[in-house]
């Protein structure tokens, strides 16, 4: 009978090898720190870390020296305190610290361990993994950078829409004052041409003010001095209904509203975001006989929350605003959320192309989100995604 040998010795240096490389490539290691003669125990990955060849571990002595000689000083200190507190930790601990290698590359590495014990309940050693999150809190910093240089140019823009709009109110005003003065005291010599023009001036002035004034409720939308808390978004509902019971009436429109949730929210920007969507369906009707609008809101399914990867680990409602008006096309469907932008002209339809952007900017505030949907002449659907909680 032919013998049969299992190559035993080589597949364990084959998997050595893997180890290694997958160490190498993650660019982490392994440890085992062993209390009672307190000797230490690296992986390949760990010599690499602190930039040694694993060739010469027989002729390095790893140590706590070891470690804090390569540590910043204000982390050797974080380090001694860490050992210190060893047997009071109830079972694992993680921490960052930052070296300097072998070749004077700083580092910045992150130690998960778990305290292994015996029977008696007395620790006997410590084991770990130690990984190089170097590239990684370079990107957060940048990316911290990033948001607060956001930050800081939102809130510049905010205050200066909002001195700039409130400084234009005061021309505007004695623009307004003596133009109405000249039409009650001398309406009689200006004779029809004059008057003509005298109404297209207060015309221009009243479609200014309007613009100053959407200009700065929009400037006053932010997070900032208000309070978040629980909303019954029905009776947000019926309170813009309420308000917008003449628009109604007069259009004959027909408001259908499903069963509506609770959300953490702040109370009046959901009473102007619902206010600026509905009317925004009425005045879009198209003038049929009876314009219908149904609102309605439920969970949305996990693939619909795929574009917004923040909203996917959190609870979230999806509210649908959904008319039976003129509609646009699907291609200007972002557009219709850029500040004064429009898609008819103003003779067709009033209003001063803000409307949209200050519901999108109420959902930035809330950590949601609106898009739309439509097609010419078969209505749109106004989608919102907001958190339940905040």
């Amino acid at each position: 009978m032919p013998a049969v040998f299992n190559d035993n010795t080589s597949r364990v240096s084959t998997a050595s090898e893997v180890s290694r490389d997958t160490e190498v490539f993650l660019k982490y290691g392994t440890w085992e720190n062993y209390l009672e003669n307190q000797t230490f125990w690296w992986s390949n990955g760990m010599y690499i870390l602190f930039g040694y060849d694993p060739a010469d571990k027989e002729t390095l002595h790893i140590s706590t020296d070891f470690y804090y000689s390569h540590m910043y000083p204000e982390d050797v200190e974080q380090a001694q305190k860490i050992r210190q507190s060893w047997e009071s930790f109830p079972g694992y601990y993680s921490w960052d610290f930052r070296i300097k290698d072998r070749q004077g590359n700083i580092k910045v590495l992150e130690s998960n361990a778990r305290m292994i014990r015996d029977a008696n309940g007395v620790l006997v050693k410590v084991v770990g993994t130690t990984r190089d999150i170097t590239d990684l809190r370079t990107y957060q910093r940048g990316l911290e950078a990033k948001i607060q240089e956001l930050n800081r140019s939102n809130k510049e823009l905010e205050e200066f829409a909002y001195i700039a709009s409130h400084d234009l109110q005061e021309p505007l005003r004695k623009f307004n004052t003596f133009g109405e003065r000249l039409q009650v005291k001398y309406s009689a010599v200006l004779e029809k041409d004059g008057n003509f023009y005298l109404d297209r001036m207060m015309a221009a002035a009243q479609v200014m003010r309007e613009l100053i004034d959407n200009l700065l409720d929009y400037s006053r939308i932010s997070g900032n001095n208000h309070e978040f808390s629980r909303v019954s978004l029905p009776r947000v509902i019926a309170d813009v209904l309420s308000n917008l019971e003449l628009q109604i009436e007069e259009s004959n429109a027909v408001v259908e509203v499903e069963p509506l949730p609770e959300i953490e929210a702040i109370p009046l920007q959901m009473q102007q975001l619902f206010t600026n969507l509905i009317s925004n369906a009425i005045k879009f009707s198209n003038n049929q006989p009876s314009p219908l609008i149904q609102i309605k809101a439920g969970r949305p399914q996990p693939e619909e929350l795929l574009q917004w990867p923040l909203l996917s680990n959190m609870p979230v409602y999806k509210i649908t605003v959904k008319d039976n008006g003129i509609g646009f096309d699907q291609e200007d469907a972002i557009r219709i959320f850029q500040i004064f932008q429009r898609l008819h002209g103003k003779a067709e339809y009033k209003g001063s192309g803000i409307g949209l952007s200050i519901c999108k900017r109420i959902l930035e505030v809330h950590n949601g989100v609106i898009y739309a949907e439509s097609e010419p002449g078969k209505g749109a659907s106004f989608i919102i995604l907001i958190p339940e909680i905040r």
